[in-house]
Order: C-alpha cells, then sequence, then structure tokens
C-alpha cells in the first residue's frame, strides 16, 4: 500500500477480465505522447461545424500562456494563495482524415449489426482511437537505469445492444468491462493504413458485439426478478446527448531531445536523493506521455483530442530498527517539460525528502488515538477525494452492490454548512501550478463541465457520465476511462472552498485550545499524506483507511512537536465530516492517478486544511523485515565513516506546521480493480 513510481508504464489490455469487488484505490503513473506525423488534410462535411469555433477560439500554442514559472514550485501549494484558476479554450485545428475514416467504419458495422443477421440489434457504436508515445528515464544512486521509448495505439470498441432503457451496459455484479461490450483496448497499426485499420476494427467489432450480447441477456433476466419488488422506475442506462464536434491539433513532443535534456538532471538529482548510507533504496522517475485521440460514434460526435502529461517521481525508503520500512515521496505534474520546476527547486526537494525519511527511522510508534487533529494543505484534498468524492460518482447510486451513501441525500445537508465543493475539470491551473484533473472533454464525447457538488453543506447532484441517475438524465462530462476500460463518472478537479476560515498561520494555536478543551495530552498534525483507499461496495463495511506519511504530535504542554511513524486514518464517511470545526485560509493541491472501474486517470484535489474535533487513528500494520546484513557501499565515491548503526534521534526536519507544505503527491493504495501492469 504504498506509491508505485516505477510502475510499468500504462498499456492498453487485450486480456479480458472479469470484474472483482475491490477497494477504490489511488495511485501513480502519468500520460504524455509523442510526434504524429502531419497527414494530407482533406475537405471533411464537418468542418462547417468548426468554422464558428476556428472564430472564437484562439489559436496559441499550447500552454504557452498559463505555464507557470519556475519558482511557483519554489511555495508549492502556497501558490495557491493568490486562488487564481486558469481557464482557456481548447485550441482549434484542421480535423484528421482518421476521423472520416472511423465515421465511416462506424456507419458501415452499425448497419451490419443492425441488420437481419443481428440476433438483438445494436442502437449505438463508438471508436476511440489513441495513439501513444511514452519516455520512461529512471535513475537509482546517481546513475540512470532505464531510458525507454515507445510508441503504440489503440482502439476501444463501444458496442450497446438493446435500448437506451436497458442495454449491456446495465449493473449487475459491479462488472464495468471489459467483457460486456465496452472498452476493449486492442492495439492496432500505427500507420494510418485503410485496410489494416478496417480489419482491426472489423474484427474487434465482431468480438465485442458478441459480449454485449451475453451482457445484454444477463441484465434482461437480473431486470426480470428486480422489477417484481421494486416499484419505482429504474434510471436508464445510457442517456441521449447532443452531437459533439470538437478538434484540437495533434501535439507532438521530441522524447528523444526531452529525455537527453532530463538525462543529467536525473543524475544529479538520484545521487542527492541517496547520499546517506541509511537510504536503503532511491529512486528519481521521469515519465512523458503524448496521446493523440480520434473518437467518433454512431450519434455524430466527433473528437480530436491531444493531451501531453509529464510526471516526475522522487522516492527515498529507508528502514527503523524494528524492520519497519519508512518512505517518502513527491511528484511534479505538468503539461510541458518547462513547466516543471527548476533543478535547484528538485535538489531541495531531494535533500528534504531525504533528511525526512531518515528522521522517521528513529521517530517512535504512534498509539492508537481519537481526538483533535489538522489534516494539512493536499493532506486534506486527499480525504474529500478518497472518503466523498469517491460515493459521488453517479453509477454508485445505481448499482445495487454499491452502499449508496448518499443516493437519497439530494438537498440535504452532507457536509458543515460552511463548506462549499466543484469538481471542475475546465480548471486548468491553480495559483500557477498544472491541475491533472483538467481537460475539455470527457471520454464519452462530452464536453467538461464544472459541476457543484455541494453547496453550504447541501448536496446538489452526483458526478454524472451516460449512465443517468434520475433525475439526472444528461452527463455533466465526467465519464473517464483508462485505454481498455469501459467509461463511467469520476472525479477530474475536487476543489473544496469554505465559508469559515481562520488564517494558517493560526491553526496551531487554534489546534492547542481544542486539545485543552478536550483535556487531551496532545493533537495530531497530518503534513503528507500518500493516499488510501475507500470501500463503497454494500457488502462490506462503509469505511476508509487513509495512510499519512508525516504525523506530528502537537503537545499541549508546549513540549517541542514530535514526529511519530505507523499511522493510519479511519473510520466512516458521514462520522469523519461531521467533525470538522474551521479551515484554514489556503488551497493546498493534490495531483495523482486514481485507480477504481474504469482503470487510472489524472486527478486533482484542492482544499484547504482543516480542523477537526475528533479523528481517529489506528497503528499501521508493517511487515518485520531484517536490516540489511552487508554493509552499504560508499557513498559520495569515498569511503563513508558512518555505520548502519541507528542515527542519533534529532527533531525532525520539517518547515513551520502553518503553512502548507510543498509540492504534490500521488494517490497510492490498495491495487485498483482490474489492474494489469
Amino acid at each position: 500500500m504504498s506509491a508505485r513510481p516505477a510502475a510499468t508504464p500504462a498499456h492498453s489490455r487485450a486480456s479480458r477480465d472479469t470484474a472483482s469487488a475491490a477497494p477504490i484505490a489511488c495511485e501513480a503513473i502519468a500520460p504524455a505522447d509523442a510526434p504524429v506525423q502531419a497527414a494530407r488534410r482533406r475537405t471533411s462535411p464537418w468542418l462547417v461545424a468548426l468554422a464558428a469555433g476556428l472564430a472564437l477560439a484562439s489559436c496559441r500554442p499550447r500552454n504557452a500562456a498559463t505555464s507557470p514559472t519556475p519558482d511557483a514550485w519554489v511555495a508549492g501549494s502556497d501558490a495557491a494563495r493568490e486562488h487564481a484558476i486558469t481557464r482557456t479554450r481548447a485550441p482549434v485545428g484542421l480535423p484528421e482524415p482518421v476521423l472520416d475514416f472511423l465515421a465511416q467504419e462506424t456507419l458501415k458495422n452499425l448497419a451490419q449489426l443492425q441488420g437481419e443477421g443481428a440476433e438483438v440489434p445494436a442502437y449505438f457504436l463508438a471508436y476511440d482511437l489513441i495513439a501513444r508515445d511514452h519516455l520512461w528515464l529512471e535513475a537509482q544512486n546517481g546513475q540512470i537505469v532505464r531510458n525507454r521509448k515507445d510508441s503504440d495505439r489503440t482502439v476501444d470498441v463501444d458496442v450497446r445492444v438493446g435500448s437506451r432503457q436497458l442495454d449491456n451496459s446495465h449493473p449487475g455484479d459491479a462488472n464495468y468491462g471489459p467483457g460486456n461490450g465496452l472498452g476493449s483496448g486492442m492495439f492496432v497499426s500505427v500507420q494510418n493504413d485503410p485496410l489494416a485499420l478496417s480489419q482491426a476494427l472489423w474484427q474487434f467489432t465482431e468480438l465485442q458485439y458478441k459480449d454485449a450480447l451475453a451482457a445484454f441477456s444477463a441484465a434482461e433476466s437480473a431486470e426480470q426478478l428486480k422489477s417484481q419488488t421494486e416499484d419505482k422506475p429504474p434510471s436508464p442506462d445510457f442517456s441521449e446527448e447532443k452531437p459533439n464536434i470538437h478538434a484540437e491539433p495533434p501535439v507532438s513532443l521530441d522524447l528523444a531531445a526531452v529525455g537527453k535534456q532530463w538525462e543529467p538532471r536525473l543524475r544529479e538529482i538520484s545521487a542527492a536523493l541517496a547520499d546517506d548510507p541509511h537510504v536503503l533504496e532511491s529512486q528519481v522517475v521521469f515519465l512523458a506521455w503524448v496521446d493523440n485521440r480520434a473518437y467518433v460514434n454512431s450519434e455524430n460526435t466527433r473528437i480530436q483530442g491531444s493531451q501531453v502529461r509529464l510526471r516526475l517521481m522522487l522516492q527515498a525508503k529507508a528502514q527503523a530498527d524494528d524492520g519497519m520500512t519508512l518512505d517518502r515521496f513527491e511528484s511534479f505534474e505538468a503539461q510541458a517539460p518547462e513547466q516543471l520546476p527548476a533543478q535547484s527547486v528538485l535538489l531541495a526537494t531531494a535533500k528534504r525528502l531525504r533528511d525526512e525519511v531518515l528522521a522517521l527511522r528513529v521517530a517512535p510508534l504512534a498509539e492508537p488515538y481519537a481526538g483533535p487533529a489538522v489534516l494539512a494543505g493536499r493532506a486534506a484534498g486527499v480525504f474529500f477525494h478518497e472518503i466523498f468524492g469517491h460515493r459521488l460518482e453517479g453509477h454508485r447510486q445505481k448499482d445495487d452492490l454499491e452502499g449508496q451513501t448518499f443516493a437519497n441525500m439530494i438537498g440535504k445537508r452532507v457536509l458543515p454548512v460552511f463548506l462549499d465543493m466543484v469538481d471542475d475539470p475546465t480548471a486548468e491551473t491553480l495559483g500557477g501550478v498544472p491541475l491533472s484533473g483538467h481537460y475539455h472533454v470527457d471520454d464519452e464525447g462530452v464536453p467538461a463541465e464544472r459541476v457543484v457538488l455541494v453547496e453550504r453543506g447541501k448536496l446538489r447532484t452526483f458526478l454524472l457520465g451516460r449512465s443517468p441517475v434520475l433525475p439526472f438524465t444528461k452527463s455533466n462530462g465526467h465519464g473517464r476511462r483508462e485505454r481498455g476500460y469501459q467509461a463511467v463518472a469520476r472525479q477530474g478537479n475536487l476543489i473544496v472552498t469554505s465559508r469559515k476560515t481562520i488564517p494558517d498561520k493560526d491553526l496551531r494555536r487554534a489546534l492547542i485550545d481544542e486539545v485543552k478543551r478536550q483535556n487531551k495530552p496532545y493533537g495530531l498534525w497530518f503534513s503528507d499524506i500518500q493516499g488510501g483507499y475507500t470501500i463503497t461496495e454494500r457488502s462490506g463495511p462503509q469505511a476508509f483507511k487513509v495512510m499519512p506519511l508525516l504525523v506530528y504530535r502537537i503537545w499541549a504542554d508546549g513540549r517541542p512537536d514530535e514526529l511519530v511513524r505507523g499511522v493510519d486514518i479511519v473510520g466512516t464517511p458521514i462520522a469523519a465530516f461531521e467533525t470538522i470545526t474551521a479551515t484554514g485560509d489556503t488551497p493546498g493541491i493534490f495531483n495523482g492517478m486514481c485507480g477504481a472501474e474504469s482503470g487510472d486517470v489524472p486527478v486533482s484535489a484542492v482544499s484547504p486544511s482543516l480542523l477537526l474535533r475528533n479523528l481517529e487513528v489506528e497503528r499501521a500494520s508493517h511487515e518485520r523485515g531484517k536490516p540489511p546484513l552487508l554493509p552499504p557501499p560508499p557513498v559520495g565515491g569515498k569511503a563513508d565513516p558512518k555505520s548502519m548503526s541507528p542515527a542519533p534521534a534529532a527533531a525532525a526536519p520539517r518547515k513551520a506546521v502553518n503553512a502548507a507544505d510543498n509540492g504534490r503527491k500521488d494517490m497510492s493504495s490498495a491495487p485498483a480493480p482490474r489492474r494489469s501492469r
């Protein structure tokens, strides 16, 4: 249940896994891609529909107006103090010929699936073609250990049979594909060869149609039994949406040049991170993906999208005398290389992580505790993402296997009255820091929308893809997926704001006052969280677990703050939110990858620090590994006099607890359902 910065790069699924109930976990990876050869443009009948967009949207270099300066990373989450959200229209480009080709194949193949030979006529067909270029650099102990660049192209084929009211996507056993005709992730030719693509689409469409028939038959049987016991009409399985025409110019990135630029930087950062014999393992990973997408469906929606994602990850591990493995991790995300931090910032981050993991080695174990606590900045963002955000995803309100915590709570209070919450994938940056959950069009071809989820503590709506939840009949642009999965409602940029704030510098005093009021010896301050998971299934407890990385005891009697290790935050969602008494005044930003039924998708969570009257923690379980038998090799190229004996206890290095932490972290925890890395 730790971050996995060296996880294998995301690849499409060629297997046809069945779903299995599992906690929803959030973890680490990232996307961006490489050059796409310029294809010969030809006139398309839908260019007329783009004319208005060309007149309205500014054609600027991607990210040119939104790239933060390297100094934006020095303050990390504090850069969000200005609360400035930037939104930009997607750049408009000419449609590539492959869009027309996919449209022709869609019409041709759907006509066959609606013909006399079709056992059950299909009413919807979509092709989602994604070309991806990928770079993976990794350094350990000051040297490059991996430098890999590759390219691939996949197609997801979505076939729906039956009707919008009841089709093969109908939730039955938490199976959200592959295997039900939705989401295939099959590899196809990287070249635009008509015969090769047509052959692949024919083959994969046939396979998906057969899967759709089997899933639809099971759905019909289940609904016949259910209709005998339920009196309210069920929500439809698929919404009717307006056709969407959207074309962005293809993007490219010279990954070879990027790799050449970053190799020496990674070596230097890695050497700084490993510069102590008590650091047993460390790595610095640079990932870059470039995706160029062509999506067409039988409702005349045509999407040409593009996306560049970069992710830089630093991780250091050490071991305490009792065998507990300690981990410090930091990651930075961007949409262009120039958005990443300056080398001086990265070197300072590496040294800070190294010092923190060494301090954790000699920190005392935490005790089980229930009492006042502060979740600082991005730690609060993870808290909301895991405990609240997942329970507002639309499909969970209609799946019989889900706990449906908030299914009947529209218009009712679910959070303290001073809190508001939106999910806004249209937000590109906050305070100059890129938000990972930004996109213009979701993975079902629906424009992204800013959605007000909670207003003055009351629930207003759910996150919705094209699976409606009555009384809401339309998507709000949150249907998302990783290649190879069925799209379901997912979070994008979850943003929490507060009407009851106190200055961040006064949070520590407010915590101590609450500790004294409850006659407790200390409170807890959570500076960083590595991720967590939440259980939403009805068959299990409606509970969550969040794994902090940096936790301090704040003593009521004035003793110095004390770093502790081995802590897990536990509890149930409704009870946890009831104890929030106030918030700080500065939003903290948490960027990462979240894994759930539709695979890994990039997300952001933004929240001010939280002051809670009561938060429950338990001791984290850990394996008692043996320390290394062999002495470590020399550090820094020369003999090091230090032995592997415990380092002398010292005050844990940290910044003042009244400031939000720098940098960002990925959401990581239990394996997400159907992961096949």
